[in-house]
C-alpha cells in the first residue's frame, strides 16, 4: 500500500503528464503519423501488459516458495536438538533442496518473462521507429509531411514507449495496493458488539469478585456444532478458592475465556458482583482480573517490560515486589543484565519455569481482585511447583481465585471443587466430600494416585527440555575453532566450470545488448539524414534504414532474453551450491556451536534468509544490468567522440554533475534504509502482538502496545523526512539538468553547424546518445552501491559453510558396535561453553545396567538434563569418560549412536508434515505402514488418527499447532516406539498432560516402551 504514497507516485504523475502532452504535440506536428504511431504502440503495449501480468503471477509464486524455504529453515534451526536426536539431518537437507529447486525454477520462469518484457520493449521501439519512419517517407513523397518534424516525433515516440511500459508495470502494483487499502479500510470500519463493549459498558465504583454462571451454553465460532459448555451452572464465591477439574476438552479453559470476555456466551448468563458481565466495560473488568495460563506468552523485550504489561504504569519497585512473590526475583538478579535482560522471541532465552514465574509476576503486579489460574503450575517441575504454589497461596489471600488444574494435588485445599465433564457440572464439593462420594472426581484422583505409585521414583522436578537449555545460554563465549573467521573469503571459491561458461555466455550477450544504444541513435541520425537526398533516392535509402532497424530490433530481443536467462542460471547454480552447503553445515553442527556468539538459531536464520536476496541484488540479471549500463556508457561516449569530439567534450561537465547528483541520490537511499529498518522492526513487533492478541486483551494493555508500535512508526517517519529533502532536491535538479543539458548541447551544436564543424543529422544522434548515457549513471551507481552488503552476505555464508567443528553428524567416522544399553559415567566433569566457571557435573560416577529403568531426581540445575545432553552427544564432557557397553561414547559414530536411542521430551517437537511423516521422522530404511500403525497403537493414538478424514496423511501444522498437547506427545512417543531404541530417554514426558491424557498417552505407552 505504500506504493500509493512513495516516489513512484511522483514518477507516475510526471510520466503520465509527459505522455499526454507528448501525444498532444505529436498530433499538432502530424496527426496522421501520430495516430499511426499510437496505434502501433498500443499493440505492443497490450502484449507487454499481458507479459507483465504473467510476471506478477510468477513473482507471487516465487515469494510463496521463498516463504516455504524460510519456514523450513526456521523450523529446523528452532528444533536443532530434535533434528539431531532423531537423525533428521539428511531429511531436512533434502526438504530444503527440494524447496530451493522450486524457488529457482519459478525464479528462472519469472526472469524469462521479465526479460521477454524488456526485450519486447527494445523490439517495439525499433518496430515503431521503423513504421513511423516508413509512413513519414511515404507522406513526404506525396508532399504531406515536413521532414523536420521527424526529429521531434521519433524521440517523442521513444518516450511514449518508455513511459507506457513503466506505467503498465506499476498498474498491477497499484491494483494490489488498492486491494490492500480496501481490506484495511474494511477492517477498520468493522464494528462488532465487542468493539462497542470496549468503549461502552458500566464501570462500578467497586469490583465485587464473586462470579456466577447461570445455565451457560457456549460453542466456539469455529465449531458451532460442538457444545463446549452445556447448561453450566457454578458459583465462584467472594474471597474463596474455587477449583474446576476434568479431562481434556471438558470445558475448563472455556470458563476462563468467558470470564475474561474473550468470548461471549451463546445462552445463559455470567454475573460478576450480581451484574451481567456483558454490561460491564471490558477494560475495567480485565483491570481487576489476573490470568496465568499453562503456556505463558512473553514478548521479545526486557523482563521488566514483560512484567509491566500487567500494569503499564507500574514502578520498578512494584515490579520487583511482584517478582519476589512469584519467586522470580532471585534468578532475575543472577542474570548479567538483571531486569533489563532480553527474554527473546516467545521467551526463548528462558526455561519453562522461568517464563511461568515471570507470567505470574505479570498477573500479580496489578493486584487483581480475581485471580484465574489456568493450569498455571502444570508445566513446572515438582520442586518449582511447590515454590510457586506457596507464592500463589500468598497472592490468593483476600482474593477470589479460580484454579483450573489436572494435578489433583493442586486443588485439594480449594474451598469448592467442581468436576465437569463434557461441559456440564457432574459433581460439586470439597475434596473430602467428593472423595466420600466415590464418583467421577474420586476416579480422577485414584487414577492419578495409581500412576504415581506405579512409577519407580517420583520425579521431583521438571527437566528442562533441551531446546530451552540451548537457548538459555545466549551470552558471549570463547572463540570457536573456525577457518577464515577473520579473513575475507574469495567470492569465486567453489565455482564450477559450467558456471564460468554460463557467465561468459551472459557477458557475451550483455556486450551485444550494450551496443544497442549507440547503434540505435546512429540509425536515428541516418533516418534524419535520408531526407537530405532527392525524392528518387529517399525510397531506396528508406528500405535500407528500415532493414537496419528490423535487424537491430531482432538482435536486441534475443540478446536481452538470453542475457537474463544465462545470467540467472549461472547465479542460481552458484547460489544453490552455496546455500545448500551452508544449510548442510548448520544442521550437521554440534549443538554447542549454536551457543557461540553469532551462531544462535535466530542469527543463523537471519543469515540464511537475508543473504540470498542481497547477493542476488548484484549478481545474475542485476549484474548484467550493471554491465549493460557501464558498457552502454562506454560505447556511447566512444561513438559520440568519433562523430563529434567537441560535442562530447562539452558534455563532460554534464557527466560530472550527473555523477554528483546520483551520488547524493544514493546517500538519500541510505537514509531511506534507516527508515526501512525501523519499519521492519515494527512489522516484527506487530506480528508478535497479533500472534499474542489474546494475552494482550486479557492484560488490557492494548493502548500500551499500540503506543509502542506508534512510537516506532513516528521514528520511521522522522528518518523518512530526513531523506525527503535530499530526494526532492536531487529529483528536481536531475530532471531540470536533463532538459537544460539538451538545450545547451543543441545551442552549442547549432553553433558548430553554422561553422560547418558538424553535420546537423549527425548532431541529433550524438546529443541523444550523450543524454541517454548520462542518465544511466544513476541506475548504475545505485546497483553498484549494493555491492558491499552483498559481499558481506557472501562472506557470512562462506564463514558458516567452511566452519570446522568438533563433531560432524554427517560423517561416517566412528565404530558401530552392537549396543545392549549399559551406560557408565566415569569421573565426568562438565560445564557449558558459555558458562565455563559453573561446573554442572563434578566428578560424576554413574552406572546404568542394560534393561533397567533408572530415574534421576534432584533440584533444578543439578545436572539431570545435562546427562541426557551428554548421552545424545549434544555436548562433550570436559573431563572423564562416558562408556556405552564399555566403548567410549566419543568413539561411536554419532548418527549410529542416536539411532539406538529414543527421546521423548516434555514439550514434544513436531514438524509441519503429516502424522505419518512425523512418526517416520529420521528413519532412512523402508518402514511398512503396518509398523507405523503398530507404533501408533502402542502410543494410544491410532484411534484418534483414524478419526481424521486423511488419517495418517493429516498435516499437523507448524509445531503441531493443529493438535492438542496430549496428541502431540503421543505422536512423539510413537516416533520413539518405531525406532525400537536400546536406550530410552524420557524427559518429563507426562508432566504437562492432564490425568486422562497421562493415563492413556504416556502411562501405558511409556510402560510398554520401558519393557
Amino acid at each position: 500500500m505504500v506504493i500509493l504514497f512513495d516516489s513512484k507516485m511522483i514518477n507516475i504523475i510526471e510520466m503520465f503528464s509527459s505522455l499526454i502532452f507528448g501525444c498532444f504535440f505529436a498530433l499538432l506536428l502530424s496527426w496522421k503519423v501520430a495516430l499511426f504511431t499510437l496505434g502501433t504502440i498500443s499493440i505492443f503495449i497490450t502484449i507487454i501488459y499481458s507479459i507483465l501480468q504473467a510476471s506478477k503471477t510468477k513473482e507471487k509464486s516465487q515469494q510463496q516458495y521463498i516463504s516455504n524455504c524460510t519456514k523450513i529453515t526456521s523450523e529446523v534451526l528452532g528444533n536443532a536438538c530434535t533434528v539431531a536426536a532423531y537423525g533428521g539431518e539428511y531429511k531436512e537437507i533434502e526438504r530444503f533442496n527440494n524447496t530451493l529447486k522450486m524457488v529457482n525454477k519459478i525464479e528462472l520462469e519469472h526472469t524469462a518473462v521479465t526479460s521477454a518484457a524488456k526485450a519486447l520493449n527494445y523490439f517495439a521501439l525499433c518496430i515503431c521507429y521503423m513504421a513511423t519512419y516508413y509512413l513519414s517517407v511515404k507522406l513526404y513523397l506525396f508532399g504531406n509531411f515536413n521532414p523536420g518534424a521527424l526529429a521531434v516525433l521519433l524521440p517523442a515516440q521513444s518516450s511514449a514507449v518508455y513511459y507506457s511500459t513503466y506505467l503498465l508495470s506499476v498498474i498491477t502494483d497499484l491494483n494490489m495496493a488498492m486491494d490492500s487499502a480496501y481490506r484495511v479500510m474494511r477492517f477498520l470500519d468493522t464494528e462488532t458488539s465487542y468493539n462497542k463493549s470496549i468503549k461502552q459498558g458500566i464501570k462500578p465504583d467497586t469490583f465485587k469478585a464473586d462470579v456466577s454462571f447461570r445455565n451457560v451454553q457456549f460453542s466456539y465460532p469455529t465449531n458451532l456444532q460442538t457444545k463446549a459448555l452445556q447448561d453450566l451452572t457454578l458459583d465462584i464465591e467472594l474471597g474463596k478458592v474455587t477449583a474446576v477439574v476434568g479431562t481434556s476438552g471438558a470445558g475448563k479453559s472455556t470458563i476462563v475465556n468467558l470470564i475474561s470476555r474473550l468470548y461471549d456466551v451463546n445462552d445463559g448468563q455470567i454475573l460478576i458482583g450480581g451484574v451481567d458481565i456483558k454490561t460491564l466495560n471490558v477494560g475495567w473488568l480485565r483491570n481487576h482480573i489476573g490470568v496465568v495460563r499453562q503456556e505463558p506468552t512473553l514478548f521479545d523485550t526486557t523482563i521488566e517490560e514483560n512484567i509491566r504489561y500487567g500494569k503499564t504504569n507500574a514502578s520498578l519497585e512494584e515490579i520487583m515486589e511482584a517478582a519476589k512473590i512469584s519467586y522470580a526475583h532471585s534468578f532475575i538478579e543472577k542474570l548479567p543484565s538483571g531486569y533489563d535482560s532480553i527474554v527473546g522471541e516467545r521467551g526463548i532465552k528462558l526455561s519453562g519455569g522461568q517464563k511461568q514465574r515471570i507470567a505470574i509476576a505479570r498477573a500479580i503486579v496489578r493486584k487483581p481482585k480475581l485471580l484465574l489460574l489456568d493450569e498455571a503450575t502444570s508445566a513446572l517441575d515438582y520442586h518449582s511447583e511447590g515454590i510457586v504454589k506457596e507464592a500463589l497461596d500468598n497472592a490468593m489471600r483476600g482474593r477470589t481465585t479460580l484454579i483450573i488444574a489436572h494435578r489433583m494435588s493442586t486443588v485439594r485445599n480449594a474451598d469448592v471443587i467442581y468436576a465437569i465433564k463434557e461441559g456440564r457440572v457432574v459433581e460439586k464439593g470439597s475434596h473430602s466430600e467428593l472423595m466420600e462420594l466415590k464418583g467421577y472426581y474420586y476416579s480422577l484422583v485414584k487414577i492419578q494416585e495409581l500412576e504415581e505409585k506405579d512409577k519407580a521414583v517420583a520425579l521431583n522436578q521438571k527437566i528442562d527440555t533441551k531446546e530451552e537449555l540451548i537457548n538459555e545460554a545466549k551470552t558471549p563465549a570463547e572463540e570457536h575453532l573456525e577457518v577464515s573467521q577473520n579473513n575475507e573469503i574469495h567470492w569465486l571459491r567453489v565455482i564450477k566450470p559450467k558456471v564460468i561458461f554460463l557467465w561468459f555466455l551472459a557477458v557475451f550477450f550483455t556486450v551485444i545488448t550494450s551496443t544497442f544504444l549507440p547503434i540505435f541513435f546512429h540509425i536515428f541520425g541516418l533516418l534524419c539524414k535520408s531526407f537530405t537526398y532527392s525524392k528518387d533516392e529517399v525510397s531506396q535509402i528508406a528500405l535500407i534504414d528500415v532493414t537496419y532497424l528490423l535487424g537491430l530490433g531482432i538482435t536486441a530481443f534475443f540478446s536481452v532474453v538470453l542475457t537474463g536467462v544465462t545470467s540467472t542460471i549461472s547465479t542460481q547454480l552458484w547460489m544453490a551450491k552455496l546455500q545448500t552447503k551452508t544449510f548442510s553445515k548448520i544442521v550437521s553442527m554440534d549443538i554447542s556451536w549454536f551457543d557461540r556468539k553469532g551462531n544462535s538459531p535466530n542469527e543463523c536464520l537471519e543469515i540464511l534468509t537475508n543473504s540470498p536476496p542481497l547477493i542476488k541484488s548484484v549478481t545474475g540479471d542485476r549484474a548484467a544490468q550493471v554491465i549493460i549500463f557501464v558498457l552502454s556508457m562506454l560505447f556511447g561516449v566512444v561513438y559520440s567522440f568519433l562523430v563529434s569530439a567537441r560535442i562530447t567534450m562539452a558534455n563532460v561537465p554534464i557527466f560530472i554533475v550527473f555523477f554528483i547528483i546520483n551520488y547524493c541520490r544514493i546517500k538519500s537511499r541510505k537514509a531511506d534504509a534507516k527508515s526501512a529498518s525501523i519499519l521492519t522492526r515494527s512489522t516484527k513487533i506487530a506480528t508478535e502482538y497479533v500472534q499474542s492478541v489474546r494475552t494482550i486483551q486479557i492484560l488490557n494493555c492494548q493502548k500500551h502496545v499500540v503506543n509502542g508500535y506508534q512510537d516506532m512508526l513516528v521514528r520511521a517517519k522522522k528518518e523518512a523526512f530526513l531523506s525527503i529533502g535530499w530526494f526532492a532536491a536531487v529529483y528536481t535538479f536531475s530532471g531540470a539538468l536533463i532538459r537544460l543539458s539538451m538545450g545547451v548541447l543543441f545551442v552549442y551544436g547549432a553553433h558548430l553547424i553554422a561553422n560547418g564543424s558538424v553535420k546537423g543529422t549527425s548532431l541529433v544522434g550524438v546529443i541523444f546518445t550523450l543524454i541517454s548515457v548520462a542518465s544511466l549513471t544513476g541506475p548504475a551507481l545505485i546497483l553498484m552501491s549494493q555491492y558491499p552488503a552483498a559481499r558481506q552476505a557472501v562472506n557470512q555464508l562462506y564463514r558458516i559453510a567452511n566452519t570446522k567443528t568438533i563433531l560432524n553428524t554427517l560423517t561416517d567416522q566412528g565404530i558401530k558396535p552392537e549396543i545392549s544399553g549399559n551406560i557408565e559415567f566415569q569421573d565426568v566433569m562438565f560445564s557449558y561453553p558459555t558458562r565455563k566457571t559453573v561446573e554442572v557435573l563434578k566428578k560424576l560416577n554413574l552406572k546404568i545396567e542394560a534393561g533397567k529403568t533408572v530415574a534421576l531426581v534432584g533440584d533444578s540445575g543439578c545436572g539431570k538434563t545435562t546427562i541426557v545432553s551428554l548421552l545424545e552427544r549434544f555436548y562433550l564432557p570436559n573431563e572423564g569418560k562416558i562408556l556405552i557397553d564399555g566403548n567410549d561414547i566419543n568413539d561411536i559414530n554419532v548418527r549410529y549412536l542416536r539411532s539406538q536411542m529414543g527421546l521423548v521430551s516434555q514439550e514434544p517437537v513436531l514438524f509441519d508434515m503429516t502424522i505419518k511423516e512425523n512418526i517416520l521422522y529420521g528413519l532412512e530404511e523402508e518402514i511398512t505402514m503396518d509398523k507405523v500403525i503398530e507404533a501408533a497403537k502402542i502410543a494410544n493414538i491410532h484411534d484418534f488418527i483414524m478419526n481424521y478424514p486423511k488419517a495418517y496423511d493429516t498435516s499437523v501444522g507448524e509445531r503441531g499447532s493443529k493438535l492438542s498437547g496430549g496428541q502431540k506427545q503421543r505422536i512423539a512417543i510413537a516416533r520413539a516406539v518405531l525406532r525400537n531404541p536400546k536406550i530410552l530417554l524420557l524427559d518429563e514426558a507426562t508432566s504437562a498432560l492432564d490425568t486422562e491424557n497421562e493415563k492413556d498417552g504416556a502411562g501405558s505407552s511409556g510402560e510398554r516402551l520401558c519393557r
